[in-house]
């Protein structure tokens, strides 16, 4: 169990001590926000291992240090996946193409001068989950390619993200986490680093940090609501946005409650 705990918050560590690591005179930038998330999937047919998912965020900021967490927009992104299921445990997805609308954070009155950005998104998606006992945990890794600004002047700028997720899911009334009526805890940590031809140096780019709580209803259905702690490092390698707040998800796991629920993980 004590490596376990370990391999749950290195991440989180890693996350952390880099960002504070890059400059000595970092200075962090307040911004409240609000985060939501819906999600939703099901396999096409009962007699296959392919499946479809689709998922839409919308998130909302602060403005200039303000707790309305409600004042502003920030993001609303919409994306189809198409995946497969290798194993109980292993889910490939492949989202040919997402929309993003993004504005910048605005804890500073320089930023209310920024744009919002409009991007195109390809993300490659590998789930792998592991079990120990009532534990669940799950590795993510992403691949994106990112076309950014694409309603700017001239050609659209172009970057690379891989991005890497554990999560650790503990039941908390039932043995298994895909019971019904089951209450759950659930905390994440996520590293993001970029590259690519129209990158800077902020490589190490993003961390987010999450713990929440859960209930799975309808057994096909769930809830989740939690306190999301994010660090993103800004071109200029000084300043951080540190970025926190609730969040909520939706997850509706198998839309048909097939007999599949049984047989792999999500």
């Amino acid at each position: 169990m004590k490596k376990i705990l370990i391999l749950t918050f290195l991440s989180f560590f890693i996350g952390v001590a880099h960002t504070f690591a890059q400059e000595d005179d970092l200075e962090f930038l307040d911004n409240r926000i609000m985060y939501t998330k819906y999600y939703i999937s099901d396999f096409f047919n009962d007699t296959t291992k392919w499946a479809w998912e689709a998922d839409v965020v919308y998130r909302r900021q602060s403005q200039l240090g303000a707790g309305d967490i409600w004042d502003a927009p920030l993001r609303l992104s919409i994306r189809p996946w198409i995946a497969y299921q290798f194993t109980k445990l292993t889910r490939v997805s492949l989202n040919p193409m997402g929309i993003f609308y993004s504005a910048p954070r605005y804890p500073q009155e320089s930023d209310l001068d920024r744009p919002f950005e409009r991007e195109m998104r390809t993300t490659l998606q590998i789930n792998n989950y592991v079990y120990y006992g009532r534990y669940n945990f799950t590795h993510r890794l992403r691949f994106e390619s990112r076309w950014r600004d694409i309603d700017g002047e001239g050609r659209p700028n172009h970057n690379w993200r891989v991005r890497y997720r554990l999560r650790t899911r503990i039941p908390l009334n039932t043995d298994y986490f895909y019971t019904n009526n089951t209450w759950y805890i659930s905390q994440y940590s996520e590293m993001h680093v970029e590259f690519g031809r129209d990158y800077g140096t902020n490589f190490f780019s993003q961390n987010r940090n999450y713990i929440g709580v859960g209930y799975r209803f309808w057994e096909w259905t769930r809830l989740e609501l939690g306190y999301i702690v994010q660090f993103n490092t800004r071109g200029n390698n000084r300043q951080v946005d540190l970025s926190q707040g609730p969040m909520f998800y939706l997850f509706m796991d198998i839309l048909s409650r097939n007999k599949r629920r049984y047989n792999y993980s999500f």
